[in-house]
């Protein structure tokens, strides 16, 4: 397999070049972003399932409404036959077997896998794996959309090879689903947790077999025929009593359409349109088409709602929606994170198998979805974890709004930062019809490049965002802040300065009176300003952007040092920039994006302020200073992250409460924001000291390059004051996992979801999970769509009782503040660095592991 290395100039692997050391193949490859790429596959079928594991694939090949006869087809997938180009770009030709097919009577539509233990979704009988789930279909031919199941068995020969494939499909009777009133269960297209018991679908509110809008059933018992809830619209889910129910991540909250618009409570009121739905595993997002294909079936616009993506509707800005109209959309499923390299290779591969090779999704970020469809036989992937950032201000993807309703709105264009600071079309611009225009210039991964559709400018034409803030309390709008980055892409059209020949017909990229504005100058450079303290502050003029082509942009201020940064793809400019410490706010009012203020129609504005002729995309605006590597991470085809991971950041970067903004007191340091803000100053500056400190240099540049994940040392509290906190740093030796929080239930079942986090529950499960891979110790350090693991050896282990540790311990209170800091000082006065808890025992010996720190650095808690 063909692979891209990291950079040999990285300072300390150039040490290791010096004294002799030879690089191996543990060195990391690089992974290029694939969230604009669509890939073809040779599965093809229409409506299929996907297992637990990601390992079987079933699908409808042929329909005869004839005989009402549909042929199955059942494909092994193997991860272990994806090959990878020279850019790191997948190849599936032969990662689905050639399968065996089974007929079936009654008109099936769709289908649904249900596994009543999915922790086991298959047993090894003389060398086969055999599935024995039921099949969940809506009957299609000559009735009304009911809902049946039948058990299946199928049995893979040569399992987890590059060789394996089904040697047997066959299936049972079939039952009717029917409700707790007796009432048989109807709709279309199923799609289910892996639990088996909530199963969501295409209906109606009146179970009358009507359809168009997304419903859910629940069922206590797994994959049972009785017992189903009766079926209400999904977006009532949040008020639904029942405690089974509750469970599930989708049910925190009201859904809303994209404009913040809250979609039906009630069945009488607006609700969520939709069509071909997809459940992850968990519950906590349901893919789905929102918008109407031109066959007048809802076959457009996959989208996406949830939890991650603050319970709004988000239409997909990507591969997979790649054009209005072009192709219809219809059913897609995945492995979630089955076939990660940022999972340990015993959570889902033989032992002594590795998914260093072989991995899906490709793209290198924390929360990646892979999808495969089946009637559009291709691969995409879904970069989720960019929705969740908690610094996002604006968000504009500059692709079509989709309506409540579930209509296109060509004029408007949605924000998805949780602030639904919409964008409406003036003049000229328009959104792009398809993903061809953001596209590389050269077709490379490793170029430069915009995401899904984009703002097109032919010259007087700008997109509009009105900034609301009534109550000023909006972080950056209306309410000050000490860091702010601007993040987007450009294209200058290869005509832009056409027949201008005079003056100075500069022209805005953005503009907000009384705030900021970016220029774009005649020589082709850019010009960033800021208004810090009531004072505008030029950056100066940028190196020159190429025309026809795409740049990535980014500017960084840190209120604190007053210290501004310029990155242009990811890496940092270089140049003397000025200084300005203080504080900043756009206010209230309208930015303009494409033109100024004042909209400037002119073709070639002599006297300047002119509208922009190009093309813009992914407009994101962060009330903080953000680090080079989340800069990085978001910039497609930017070959950055070798210097993204040296720069030293700023002072304020690395204030607790610019890195989890609710980490922003001493009481706050027990909490899950300030286990996150302590992840985050470890991994960059953290790594840096251990860099700096390090007596084994090679391991120590392999853990923090390596793919689990990129850089991520777990922080503890060493000491703190009602101003600063020390961090301790886990030992570099260390291995750090993505973990759901089913798999984490399995080993302590109160440790249920994220909001269970940062309690003693989790904290034990986690200790058994790294147990169990040969570690001493377990910390959860991170949760975005799941928990991550940090594991570690411990100097030492001892079961102490609870009031040697001092009075917040002794109380039971262990994820406080002050007894996290009890058990630290205990572990200090035996010569550690630092201590963290993992278990309780009889309910007052107190597991406790102490340990020494790679790094112990202090941090203002509000810098």
């Amino acid at each position: 397999m063909s692979e891209r290395r990291r950079s040999w100039w990285v300072p300390r692997v150039a040490m290791l070049c010096v004294a002799g050391v030879a690089a191996t193949d543990s060195l990391a490859a690089e992974r290029p972003s694939l969230v604009n790429t669509r890939i073809l596959t040779p599965f093809n079928a229409n409506g299929h399932a996907s297992t637990v594991d990601g390992r079987v694939f079933v699908g409808n090949i042929r329909e005869d409404a004839t005989t009402t006869t549909t042929t199955w087809v059942a494909k092994a997938f193997r991860p272990e036959a994806v090959t990878y180009d020279a850019q790191g770009k997948p190849d599936f030709s032969t990662a689905f077997s050639y399968g065996r097919i089974t007929q079936v009577r009654n008109g099936e539509n769709a289908l649904a896998f249900c596994f009543t233990n999915p922790a086991l979704p298959y047993q090894m009988v003389d060398g086969l794996a055999v599935y024995q789930p039921y099949i969940v279909d809506s009957q299609m031919y000559n009735g009304p959309n009911v809902f049946r199941r039948r058990p299946a068995d199928i049995r893979v020969s040569q399992p987890f090879t590059a060789q394996a494939d089904v040697s047997s499909f066959t299936t049972g009777n079939l039952e009717t689903l029917i409700t707790v009133t007796g009432a048989t269960l109807r709709g279309i297209e199923p799609t289910m947790t892996s639990d088996g018991r909530l199963l969501i679908f295409q209906g109606g509110p009146l179970n009358d077999g009507g359809i168009d809008h997304l419903m859910y059933s629940y069922n206590p018992t797994p994959c049972a025929a009785f017992g189903w809830s009766n079926p209400r619209p999904l977006s009532m889910m949040y008020n639904d009593t029942t405690s089974g129910v509750q469970r599930y991540p989708l049910a925190r909250w009201g859904l809303k359409a994209a404009t913040g618009e809250p979609f039906g409570d009630t069945t009488s009121g607006p609700l969520l349109r939709g069509a071909y739905p997809w459940v992850d595993h968990e519950g906590r997002n349901v893919t789905y088409t929102s918008v109407l294909y031109k066959d007048g079936a809802r076959r457009e616009a996959v989208s996406l709602i949830g939890v991650d993506t603050g319970f709004a509707a988000y239409h997909i800005d990507g591969a997979v929606n790649t054009g209005r109209n072009d192709i219809a959309h219809l059913f897609y499923s995945g492995p979630m994170w089955n076939f990660e390299r940022e999972r340990a290779p015993a959570q889902n591969f033989p032992r002594g198998a590795s998914n260093e090779r072989q991995y899906l999704p490709v793209t290198k970020s924390h929360d990646v979805i892979a999808l495969f469809g089946s009637n559009t036989a291709d691969y995409n992937e879904i970069d989720v974890g960019e929705l969740r950032d908690p610094f996002q201000l604006l968000s504009l993807p500059m692709n079509e709004l989709v309506t409540r309703a579930g209509t296109y709105d060509l004029t408007r264009t949605p924000d998805s930062s949780g602030y639904f600071f919409t964008g409406t079309l003036t003049g000229t611009a328009f959104t792009s019809a398809g993903n061809f225009v953001t596209q590389s210039t050269s077709g490379s991964l490793w170029e430069p490049h915009g995401k899904g559709k984009a703002l097109m400018l032919p010259g007087g034409g700008a997109l509009t965002v009105n900034l609301a803030d009534a109550a000023g309390t909006v972080r950056g709008v209306g309410a000050f802040v000490r860091g702010f980055t601007v993040q987007l892409s450009v294209k200058p059209d290869a005509s832009l300065h056409a027949g201008c020949t005079t003056g100075n017909p500069y022209r805005y990229l953005f503009q907000k009176a009384g705030a900021l504005d970016l220029i774009y100058e005649a020589d082709n450079t850019v010009q960033m300003s800021f208004v810090i303290n009531g004072t505008r502050v030029r950056l100066g003029r940028s190196p020159p952007l190429p025309l026809d082509a795409w740049t990535h942009l980014a500017y960084t201020w840190d209120g604190v040092t007053g210290a501004f940064r310029e990155y242009l793809n990811g890496v940092p400019s270089g140049r003397a920039l000025p200084v300005a410490p203080g504080s900043f706010r756009m206010g209230t009012g309208v930015l303009s994006i494409g033109a100024g203020n004042v909209l400037n129609v002119e073709a070639c504005p002599t006297s300047g302020e002119g509208s922009f002729k190009g093309a813009i995309d992914e407009v994101r605006f962060f009330n903080h200073a953000r680090s080079a590597r989340s800069i990085c991470m978001i910039s497609p085809g930017a070959d950055c992250l070798d210097e993204a991971i040296q720069e030293t950041p700023t002072e304020g970067q690395f204030g607790m409460s610019q890195q989890a903004f609710q980490c922003n007191s001493y009481a706050a340091l027990g909490s899950r924001a300030c286990a996150s803000a302590m992840h985050r100053v470890c991994a960059q500056r953290g790594a840096h000291d251990a860099l700096a400190n390090s007596t084994n240099v090679f391991e120590t540049i392999q853990q923090l390059i390596g793919n689990r994940p990129p850089i991520s040392l777990l922080g503890a509290l060493a000491a703190a004051t009602s101003t600063e906190v020390s961090v301790a740093c886990a030992p570099i030796q260390h291995e750090s996992v993505a973990v759901t929080f089913e798999e984490l239930a399995r080993l302590h079942t109160l440790c249920t979801d994220d909001r269970a986090a940062q309690t003693f529950d989790c904290t034990a499960a986690a200790h058994r999970w790294c147990n169990n891979l040969g570690w001493t110790t377990g910390q959860i350090f991170e949760v975005t769509s799941r928990a991550w693991v940090g594991c570690f050896n411990s100097g030492l282990v001892m079961d102490v009782t609870k009031d040697q540790l001092g009075p917040a311990s002794n109380s039971g209170a262990f994820m406080n503040t002050d007894s996290k800091l009890e058990v630290s000082r205990w572990c200090q006065a035996r010569g550690y660095g630092a201590g963290v808890v993992q278990e309780l025992g009889s309910g007052y010996l107190v597991q406790t592991h102490c340990f020494q720190p790679a790094a112990t650095v202090p941090w203002k808690i509000n810098p």
